[in-house]
């Protein structure tokens, strides 16, 4: 028998009020950390998981680079990393902050781009803005150490000892360079760069001089592998390789779209292509590009 209709709550007795109750409240606890589990899976408000397909970047690609494990890549209009396990992550904190190029210096992973230079100290997740920089604007950057590269338009390559804490102006005529600057660790006054006037240049003084290497002119992006003995640029359409440190060059193919190319800390060469606003990552296999999903 059921009770009085007046016992009854949204039509269910005081009964079955007992038995329907606890279920409703197991499900919605069910819902909440499912939910909870999958912000924290994508990194919570730190980062967000894409799909299939590889980060936004908006209507540039300008940079691609590795660290700890992590393949970052960024553009006009966002960047995203690429865990060693698959997948790729959008880092919302860099959204629309023309980011390009990276480098990872003084136990921090940095990024500059519109507005200056970003900070990160958990891989890459999240990132804040530098304080006290001398220009507004880097479009060059690269590290080793606590040594760091900054180009800008308006003031040419600017060099850190300290982590990034002050800068001093190396060469106000280079505001050329552009892209991740490839440091050597073994020698910081040494480093690789891309020109947009003269193709892959290097300073052996520390960045006060550049010498091109002769790769051509008009390079956006140059990948350097360990040692500085093989280099790969990006150019305006087309790509140029070295085996010996830029003595001597020869054309090579690359996928449709590509403008930014990184060696990995295995020796892997890889190269990001603008498909949209998304980027494309391929990893170089033989004499074919194998794309990174």
């Amino acid at each position: 028998m059921t009770g009085p209709s007046s016992d009854r709550i949204l039509g269910l007795s005081p009964r079955a009020r007992r038995v329907v109750v606890p279920l409703l409240l197991v499900a919605v606890l069910v819902i909440v950390v499912g939910t909870l589990l999958t912000q924290r899976s994508s990194g919570g408000s730190g980062d967000v998981a894409t799909t299939d397909s590889g980060p936004l970047v908006g209507s540039d690609l300008h940079a691609v680079a590795g660290s700890a494990g992590r393949l970052f890549v960024a553009g006009h209009g966002g960047a995203g990393y690429r865990d060693p396990s698959g997948g790729w992550r959008q880092i919302e904190s860099l959204a629309n902050k023309d980011v390009m190029g990276w480098a990872a210096a003084d136990g921090r992973l940095l990024a500059g781009g519109h507005e200056g230079l970003y900070a990160s100290t958990d891989d890459g997740a999240t990132f804040d803005q530098v304080a006290g920089l001398p220009v507004s604007d880097a479009h060059g950057l690269g590290g080793a150490g606590e040594v760091i590269y900054l180009s800008a338009p308006e003031g040419g390559v600017f060099v850190s000892a300290d982590g990034g804490e002050t800068f001093e102006e190396r060469a106000p005529q280079r505001g050329d360079i552009m892209g991740t600057i490839w440091v050597d660790p073994s020698d910081s006054d040494v480093a690789i760069a891309s020109s947009m006037r003269d193709g892959a240049v290097k300073t052996t003084d520390g960045g006060r001089t550049w010498t091109a290497l002769g790769s051509g002119t008009g390079s956006m992006s140059v990948a350097v592998g360990e040692g500085g003995v093989d280099l790969f640029v990006i150019g305006t359409g087309d790509a140029q390789v070295s085996t010996d440190g830029g003595t001597d060059w020869a054309s090579a193919a690359i996928p449709g779209g590509t403008s930014a190319a990184f060696y990995t800390a295995e020796g892997k060469l890889v190269v990001a292509a603008l498909d949209g606003d998304r980027a494309d990552v391929y990893e170089q296999v033989g004499t074919q590009w194998d794309p990174l999903s």
